[in-house]
């Protein structure tokens, strides 16, 4: 039967409503790093590209890749199978795919299917961690996750599996999830590969490691009560945090473990210098409302979020950072998914910075819907229909402490007779017969260095409003209010 998001979206979705260049992983060095404070960082999150959808049997998994002979790049979808596709650049993910894994035969652990959510290059092999489910109905929300690893000599064509090497302690049962897997997994530079998983009987992110010399099926040993002492195969683990929406990498600068998950206002970040201890940064990566799974609804969803090296497109990360994850749009339903890819530029100062974070707001215009759309979301249609007008500085995405700021919104009406975008301050599209689609982000009210104006603009002759940073709008309509003061960069 058709599943309307795949395997495991419908419970991290429950539990969040309630809520280097090409290089061997054994030849990361292990040193001893400097780490800036955790509120030294600077993130500035830029525009997101669609780069694949709308489609139903694509993104259900942290998208993967690897880079292979001759300067390419390849990634892994999946979706109950896992497909490769390869591009020129990491984010180069848009075209032709041909399947990698399939389930395997009934009775087995992966009978429902194989979702490669990691790729390790090591050398000219590759090593694969593999979600892998079996007994699913997934109608009534059954199916039971492990994790297994196998390699590849042609860079990820074909696969040798090894077996399993992550299982839950509880057995298939119904109506229920069950077992261990959804994990993404990291080299940690100091011998070990760690393994970031998701226990539903709880809605825990778990962590198990296995030494990079040998990470077959018996070397995995998962944390639990301050040790590394009960086995990847059947052990029990400790509770690190709640497990939706988590995926791994490494901070070259720093060293650190850096992972993706839910905080209070959106999706965050969350940093670990000793892989079982993990610190959220104050400020969400990205704004996003709570989201509802069943389609269609007013509410957007992202999912499946993972960060890559945006040149490299491995998990060992420059201060170039590369956000993947899957989209729904409001309004649209589970067979209308896409993939967005959208760089992050990460710096670190000597002392704290505020804020830290900043999400790049666009101008797309589409001339044949006389449709100008200022947003901080990915638009479907990206440089095919909607083509980039104006980037119009960034907005915070988190109300910062001690200032006074106005949170916008995204809105939308027909009214027109054709799509009309608005940007204006919360409460106001609500009380105009506008849709809202999502919170934008944060502006100060008054001026401050580093921020420069931000006009709601009107065009009469398109019958659109859009944002601009001048009060002439561009030259493009007529300024109808100040909003606030947006970041410069």
């Amino acid at each position: 039967m058709a599943r309307l998001f795949g395997h495991h979206f419908l419970i991290e979705l429950l539990l969040l409503a309630l809520a280097v260049s090409f290089q061997l992983p054994n030849a990361i060095a292990e040193t001893t790093i400097d780490r800036p404070c955790d509120t030294c960082l600077r993130i500035r999150v830029g525009l997101p590209h669609v780069v694949r959808g709308p489609a139903a049997d694509m993104a259900d998994n942290r998208f993967t890749e690897i880079q292979v002979p001759g300067g390419g790049f390849r990634g892994f979808d999946a979706h109950g199978d896992t497909r490769a596709i390869d591009g020129r650049r990491p984010s180069d993910m848009g075209g032709p795919e041909r399947t990698v894994l399939r389930p395997g035969q009934p009775g087995t652990s992966d009978s429902c299917g194989q979702w490669l959510n990691h790729a390790e290059l090591t050398g000219a092999s590759v090593l694969g961690f593999i979600h892998d489910e079996t007994a699913c109905k997934y109608q009534v929300g059954q199916t039971h996750k492990s994790m297994s690893v196998a390699t590849s000599a042609d860079y990820g064509l074909t696969w040798n599996s090894l077996g399993q090497i992550i299982t839950g302690t509880d057995a298939p049962a119904a109506n229920r999830n069950t077992g261990e897997g959804d994990c993404t997994a990291v080299n940690g530079a100091d011998s070990y590969y760690y393994a970031y998983c998701f226990r539903p009987r709880d809605g825990a992110l778990i962590v198990a490691r296995a030494p990079v010399s040998d990470p077959g099926p018996g070397n995995w040993w998962k944390f639990f009560q301050g040790k590394w002492a009960q086995p990847g195969l059947g052990g029990d683990a400790t509770r690190l945090m709640a497990g939706s929406g988590v995926s791994s990498a490494r901070w070259l600068t720093s060293g650190q473990v850096v992972l993706t998950g839910w905080v209070r206002g959106g999706l965050g970040v969350f940093l670990s210098s000793d892989h079982t201890t993990l610190a959220p940064l104050t400020e969400p990566l990205l704004a996003v409302d709570p989201g509802e799974w069943r389609r269609p609804a007013p509410s957007e969803l992202i999912f499946y979020p993972v960060i890559l090296d945006a040149g490299t497109g491995a998990n060992q990360l420059s201060n170039s950072w590369m956000l993947v994850y899957a989209y729904i749009q409001p309004n649209e339903g589970g067979g209308q998914k896409y993939l967005v890819f959208r760089d992050v530029a990460v710096s670190v100062s000597k002392a704290p910075v505020s804020p830290q974070v900043g999400v790049l707001l666009a101008r797309w215009n589409d001339a044949a819907l006389h449709d100008r759309w200022s947003t901080t979301a990915a638009v479907p249609g990206n440089d095919v229909t909607y083509k980039l007008e104006a980037a119009s500085g960034y907005l915070m995405t988190a109300a910062p402490s001690g200032e006074r700021s106005v949170e916008l919104e995204d809105c939308v009406s027909e009214r027109p007779g054709h799509p009309d975008h608005l940007l204006a301050k919360r409460g106001f599209c609500e009380a105009h017969a506008y849709q809202r689609l999502r919170t934008a982000g944060w502006i100060f009210t008054a001026q401050k260095p580093g921020t420069q104006p931000l006009y709601q603009c009107y065009s009469d002759a398109d019958h659109s409003h859009f944002a601009a940073n001048q009060a002439d709008c561009d030259g493009k309509g007529r300024m109808e209010a100040l909003l606030g003061y947006d970041l410069v960069e």
